[in-house]
């Protein structure tokens, strides 16, 4: 169906891809494993016919052919409803309409009768577990929330191949269950799957073979479960192993209070007229990495913009470094929080990777005469892979580079809690390692890490404590492991992180 000869695609310097090949017949489902800037996102780009039709790169050879046919030979109309694409960033591809519009566009599109819209609508929203959206816009909605309507929209049209750019990201475990059952019932309609994520292990109820993407070259694909048993091809492919044991969260000194959360209550509200936020109350201390976690649309990111300052409270207190700071500005709440989103390019605003960092550390310049500031951040950029970085813009770095960036930011302003929000680099090896050197670093200087994340095993490797929102309140709060076995988890009817491979290693 699909077949890759010899392409060569690169942005200048080194190739990102050399000479892959990649042959997918009518009916198979493949999913792409590699780190973070490995080539993932070109492949499934080149795949899926944006590269180049709708995006030029400097260098690119080879052959694509769909059924034989050339990809730059089918009408551009034809393609993109033969192929569907879901990319890893979904701003790039939702605009601010309801759920129910977004999903139904492509049937519109085609002129499909609106009985037979109607029927599909309800199958998908109800199959997703959508219900409870309709009628929202999807812009307000949280980001697992956008990703399961985005997946909706490119199976309302059927196409013959579905290309999937990290679907698992910002999705729950229990969505990431719903996703599996709809791309199985839906084999019929969409006969082949081209995925790239680094959690193999969630799609494994939907894919046939597996292939690692490493130095610009495909693997050859295989079945899943021998390809899970290879550690030492993960760990050559700069990844985590799938099935690697369990590591116990090291335990650290415990200090004063940094941030105090006291009955904060959201101005938000939902459908049914409860606030967001009921009632939340925490505190984080010095040396802690505290792990938030809940379903898609807890409220875990309202949480963090009414820390922020970006969403107002209706009531509640926010104490940072033990002054009052409700009527600070955003600005001055950013000194004390820093954050670092999935989605760097949200704050990405300075035209040089030093120049962020520089502004950062000053909160007022992206330059610097002052060669202790200079100093301070090209010594963060050097700390995190960056160094040779530094007078690059910000948005042509990597997305992995670019959560780099956001790291080195939030080491070098000194900020006394970090939040980060669904890290990218949590089984990338060489990023696992520096989103470790980070945590480190806040520890060791007498500040904290809020993590929020829905990948278990990060969460169980890095987090010594687990707080758990839902229904608007903090269900659990207390030891993470303690944590997998309370009554508030089992609520979510979640498998506890490494129940496969329980074992613990010193």
């Amino acid at each position: 169906m699909l077949d890759i000869d010899k392409l060569t695609l690169g942005f200048g310097g080194t190739p990102v891809l050399s000479e892959a090949r990649l042959t997918l017949s009518r009916g198979q489902r493949l999913l792409v494993c590699g780190a973070a800037g490995s080539g993932k996102t070109s492949l499934l780009s080149v795949a899926a016919g944006l590269i180049p039709r709708l995006v030029t790169v400097p260098e690119l050879s080879g052959t694509v052919t769909l059924d034989g046919q050339p990809l730059g030979s089918i009408d551009r109309q034809a393609l993109f409803r033969r192929i569907g694409f879901i990319g890893q960033n979904l701003e790039d591809q939702l605009w601010d309409l309801s759920v129910e519009d977004i999903i139904a566009f492509p049937l519109e599109n085609r002129g499909m009768a609106k009985a037979e819209i109607r029927a599909r609508l309800k199958m998908l929203i109800d199959g997703f577990g959508l219900s409870a959206l309709s009628g929202r816009r999807v812009l307000t909605l949280s980001g697992g929330e956008r990703r399961l309507v985005a997946v909706a929209a490119a199976l309302t049209s059927g196409p013959d191949l579905l290309v999937m750019d990290e679907p698992t990201t910002g999705l729950d475990p229990a969505a990431r269950r719903r996703l599996c059952s709809i791309l199985d019932q839906a084999a019929q309609d969409v006969p082949s799957l081209l995925i790239a994520d680094q959690d193999a292990v969630s799609l494994l109820p939907v894919v046939d073979r597996l292939a690692l993407l490493h130095d610009g070259q495909l693997c050859a694909p295989q079945p899943p479960a021998r390809c899970l048993e290879n550690h030492a091809a993960w760990e050559e492919a700069g990844l985590l192993s799938p099935m690697r044991r369990r590591r116990l969260a090291p335990a650290g000194a415990i200090g004063r209070p940094l941030l105090t959360v006291s009955g904060l209550i959201t101005q938000l509200t939902r459908s049914v007229g409860d606030p967001v936020l009921n009632a939340v109350t925490f505190e984080i201390r010095t040396g802690e990495v505290v792990a938030l976690i809940g379903r898609n649309g807890a409220g875990k990111t309202t949480l963090f913009k009414a820390m922020l300052g970006l969403t107002k409270a209706a009531s509640g207190t926010i104490t940072l470094d033990g002054a009052a700071a409700d009527r600070w500005t955003v600005a001055a709440r950013a000194r004390k929080l820093a954050y670092v989103p999935q989605n760097m390019r949200h704050i990405l605003f300075n035209m040089s990777t030093i120049g962020e960092v520089i502004f950062a550390i000053t909160a007022a310049t992206a330059h610097s005469n002052d060669p202790e500031v200079v100093a301070k951040a090209r010594a963060a950029l050097a700390r995190y892979d960056l160094g040779h970085l530094e007078e690059a813009n910000p948005f042509s770095l990597s997305v992995r580079q670019q959560a780099l960036l956001g790291l080195a930011c939030a080491d070098a302003a000194g900020a006394l809690v970090a939040i980060i929000d669904e890290p990218l680099l949590a089984r990338d090896l060489r990023g696992r390692q520096l989103l470790e050197r980070f945590i480190a670093a806040m520890r060791e200087t007498g500040r904290a890490v809020m993590l929020i994340s829905h990948d278990l095993e990060l969460v169980d490797d890095l987090a010594s404590r687990l707080m758990l929102l839902d229904e608007g309140r903090i269900a659990y709060d207390g030891p993470t492991d303690e944590g997998w076995r309370s009554q508030a988890f089992a609520k979510l009817g979640w498998s506890a992180p490494y129940a496969s491979v329980p074992e613990e290693t010193a």
